[in-house]
């Protein structure tokens, strides 16, 4: 009789600690899996179309962003072309960057709206030099007298509004590290060119012959830069 008495107290007392258990687990439950909201200043460096660079984000939380940086892009390319049967040595410089201020805004933990504006230095430049002589009819006349020309572009708005989509995730145990995958539009408004020339070709930069008009009618609809960034940081703190 004491054995069934002592038998059912035990096991009364053994299902009433399973019970305890299990509770206090589900207690603790949402507090192990629940994630703690990630704040704090980052640094880092961005690989984009519009340049290399570094860049300083601070996290608000888990909708807000600011972030501010600058990324430049400079790159040359010597080729040759002919036009009306004279040869022509060409340097071509593509030049673009610029500083930026934006917010990023989470609609989700990890996509992202984000808009500002860079101070663009947006300025492609084409040079180049008579390479051969010019023969007009039984005239020849030297490739120093043909003359050169200078043709550069130069964005409508030096401060150019920005909007994209993105695209971040955290790393490590302790989030120090964040990546952003990310694309978007400059709006730089239709391109200026201005040209110079010299020798025979002088007249192509004259107002009055409206070659300049034309090339900036041509470029017009290229209003937009677009952008794909890669970017990657680190907290301080």
């Amino acid at each position: 009789m004491r054995y069934k008495i002592f038998l059912v107290a035990g096991a009364v007392i053994f299902f009433n600690l399973l019970y305890n258990n299990a509770t206090g687990q589900n207690i603790q439950e949402p507090e192990e899996i629940a994630p703690a909201e990630i704040k704090g200043l980052f640094i880092g460096g961005q690989a984009s179309t519009n340049g290399l660079g570094f860049n300083l984000r601070y996290v608000f939380g888990k909708r807000l962003t600011l972030k501010s940086g600058v990324e430049s892009l400079n790159l040359n390319y010597s080729f040759q072309f002919d036009e009306q049967d004279i040869s022509y040595k060409a340097d071509f410089n593509y030049k673009t960057g610029g500083i930026f201020l934006m917010a990023d805004y989470f609609y989700t933990n990890s996509l992202y709206i984000t808009g500002g504006a860079i101070f663009n230095d947006f300025q492609p430049k084409l040079e180049g030099v008579a390479n051969s002589d010019m023969q007009y009819g039984d005239i020849t006349i030297p490739a120093s007298k043909v003359g050169g020309f200078n043709m550069q572009i130069e964005p409508d708005l030096k401060i150019s509004p920005y909007a994209g989509i993105g695209f971040r995730k955290f790393m490590g145990k302790k989030k120090m590290v964040t990546y952003n995958f990310e694309t978007g539009l400059y709006y730089i408004g239709p391109p200026h060119i201005n040209i110079d020339a010299t020798g025979l070709l002088a007249p192509t930069a004259n107002p009055a012959h409206g070659k300049q008009q034309y090339l900036e009618n041509q470029f017009s609809v290229y209003k937009y830069y677009p952008v794909v960034k890669f970017a990657i940081a680190i907290r301080l703190f």
